[in-house]
């Protein structure tokens, strides 16, 4: 726009296809355009402050044209006039002149305006002089930019209603030969600058300004609030006679829409810093253009020092080639790619990320990444209590099956043992017969002390956690320990050796691991042969995440076939007790100790020389084994 009405403006005055010439009432030249210039074949200084009668061939003709101007000053109307002028070369040109006068604002007579036509063509060249004029007079009415012209001395030539409009309550005060500094002064009175209201200190110095870049404009325009709420675009424009055209331009709508977008930029910058979200915007080259505060927190880094630094520079170096390779996929088809992410953080704490990374496109062409990262450790973390609290549902139902089976099986046998002898004692006692009676009564004592330990086993079976309390480092081979001392006695008398190998340490309950490494000695010693001194070893060995500890035996063994059977409550594969007493619960109480740890225990059914139990609990992590945290990204 500013190009466009910069040439408009020039054209106005330099450019018009004929010589106009500005003169006072004495004939003395004030400004004359370039076709005035380029006709006569001289430099502005050559004629401008000079007499017009220079421009005539003799005194004859410039008396002639003298005395058509003065007429015309004093008819306030144009003259014209067919005369004869020389160039600066001394060629002669004939030409018809018509002489405008000029009057100020109070109807003061200033001087005079002529436009100087080559006769030649004379018909074509008056209808193009005339449509000119039209365009000219017409053109500065109509354009809704403010258009003015001061001379070389700062005063007022011509204006258009725009420009008064402008000057808002200063506006009907504007007239032609108004010096630019009294059009300031009575803008400024009438309140109109709003950067320098009437009486303010600051109003001297900006209106000082001003004028400085007016008399000296650098070609640039300055855009500053006006009036009521408006902004005013102020472009100057010196012209090679000295003359300053002026552009006032409001940009009010313009401005406006300028405020409001950078209002929306800054709400959109507030809320990507602000955000709990990682986000970066990366360049096809793969460097970063911008990261938000938490992405930068998140790297490690500042987002300046980012900003043009390689993304992959801050990926780990094994997933590099695989995170270019996805962003190198993307397309306009399929332009998303996700992905979770998971660390271990150094105090131990799970720390998930989901990444969502998307192509840009203008057309058909990449501009640019958008990657976003979402914490949605809390989401991990809940699915897995989910997951674990369903297992747990599943575990606890089917415990709750077998001490349904227990009820009504187990507990119920005893209780049919007793209720039988007790009628028999009633029987006998009503006939007489008191013989039997000491063998009844025995059988009684014997089904509730069966019935009693049936309970307290039922008891210690649901005392156990499902889950640990208070976890802490549990050394293994003090646990193993412990269990051999509290089964000190039971081992001297079956003659049974222990080896244990080295073991690790885990974390868990130290009371709860020594019952169940305590019940699978137990047990390898119970189940022995009768001409074979029980041999038990005890190890283990450790892989990523996990610890097997083996406890394996000579003993009678387990047909694999009840491998699993052997794990619910009250479950005996040797029905004889005066053999392998018990209630079948140890077992059933291992494996509840190694679920509440995370871990399993199972029958080794590959091994054919006795029995082995591999009881499985999740690794105590050393220092150095930490798992990569922040620091790298994907």
């Amino acid at each position: 726009m500013t190009a466009a009405q910069a040439d408009f403006a020039q054209a106005l005055y330099d450019n018009f296809p004929d010589p106009v010439v500005f003169a006072d009432v004495d004939h003395i030249i004030l400004s004359v355009n370039a076709a005035t210039l380029k006709q006569f074949g001289c430099a502005a200084k050559d004629i401008v402050g000079s007499s017009v009668q220079a421009l005539y061939v003799s005194d004859r003709d410039f008396e002639r044209a003298r005395r058509q101007s003065l007429k015309a000053l004093a008819d306030k109307r144009f003259a014209e006039g067919i005369y004869r002028y020389r160039r600066l070369d001394e060629t002669v040109f004939t030409a018809r002149l018509r002489v405008t006068a000029v009057t100020n604002g109070a109807g003061e007579k200033t001087g005079f305006v002529g436009i100087v036509h080559d006769i030649s063509d004379y018909l074509e060249l008056d209808r193009e002089r005339k449509k000119a004029g039209e365009i000219l007079n017409t053109a500065l009415q109509v354009i809704p930019e403010g258009f003015v012209i001061f001379d070389k001395d700062e005063r007022i030539l011509a204006f258009n209603d725009a420009y008064r409009r402008i000057c808002g309550p200063a506006g009907p005060k504007i007239q032609v030969g108004m010096s630019a500094e009294e059009v300031m002064i009575a803008v400024y009175e009438a309140g109109h600058y709003t950067l320098a209201p009437f009486g303010s200190p600051q109003a001297e110095a900006w209106m000082k300004t001003r004028m400085q870049d007016f008399r000296n404009p650098k070609g640039d325009a300055q855009v500053f609030p006006y009036g009521d709420g408006s902004w005013l675009r102020v472009e100057d424009l010196k012209t090679p006679d000295g003359n300053t055209v002026g552009l006032r331009i409001d940009v009010t709508a313009l401005k406006q829409a300028e405020l409001a977008l950078d209002r929306q930029r800054l709400d959109y910058y507030t809320l990507l810093q602000n955000i709990p979200d990682f986000i970066c915007r990366i360049s096809t080259d793969l460097t970063y253009t911008f990261v938000n505060e938490r992405y930068a927190q998140f790297v490690g880094c500042t987002a300046d020092e980012l900003i043009g630094q390689s993304l992959l520079d801050f990926v780990v170096e094994k997933d590099r080639e695989r995170l270019a390779r996805v962003l190198k996929n993307l397309s306009i088809e399929e332009p998303i790619a996700a992905r979770e992410q998971y660390w271990q953080m150094a105090d131990d704490s799970d720390f998930w990320i989901f990444w969502s990374n998307t192509a840009i496109f203008s057309g058909s062409n990449l501009v640019e990444y958008i990657s976003v990262g979402r914490d949605v450790t809390q989401l991990k973390l809940q699915q897995q209590r989910i997951a674990q609290q369903s297992a747990e549902l599943q575990r606890k139902n089917d415990a709750l099956n077998q001490f349904t089976g227990t009820v009504s099986h187990d507990l119920k046998a005893p209780l049919r043992h007793m209720s039988m002898f007790s009628e028999m004692i009633d029987e006998d006692v009503a006939s007489g017969n008191l013989d039997e009676l000491p063998v009844y009564a025995s059988h009684l004592r014997q089904s509730a002390r069966r019935m009693d330990q049936l309970i307290d086993s039922l008891l210690d079976y649901a005392q156990i956690a499902d889950e640990i309390g208070t976890w802490q480092t549990v050394s293994m081979a003090e646990v193993v320990s412990d269990a051999i001392l509290n089964l000190d006695s039971f081992i001297r008398e079956a003659e049974a050796s222990i080896d244990v190998s080295a073991l690790p340490q885990l974390k868990g309950d130290p009371e709860l691991l020594k019952r169940l490494c305590q019940n699978l000695i137990g047990n390898a010693i119970k189940y022995r042969r009768d001409d074979v001194k029980p041999v038990i070893r005890i190890y283990a060995d450790t892989n990523v995440d996990t610890v097997r500890i083996y406890f394996e035996d000579n003993g009678i063994g387990v047909d694999p076939r009840f491998s699993r059977k052997i794990f619910d409550v009250f479950q005996r594969l040797h029905r004889d007790r005066s053999i392998y007493q018990g209630t079948g619960i140890g077992l059933a109480l291992a494996k509840r100790i190694a679920e509440s740890h995370s871990g399993s225990i199972e029958l080794d059914t590959t091994f054919s020389h006795g029995a082995r139990f591999v009881v499985t609990l999740p690794k105590l992590e050393q220092p150095g084994e930490k798992r990569e945290a922040f620091g790298k990204l994907r």
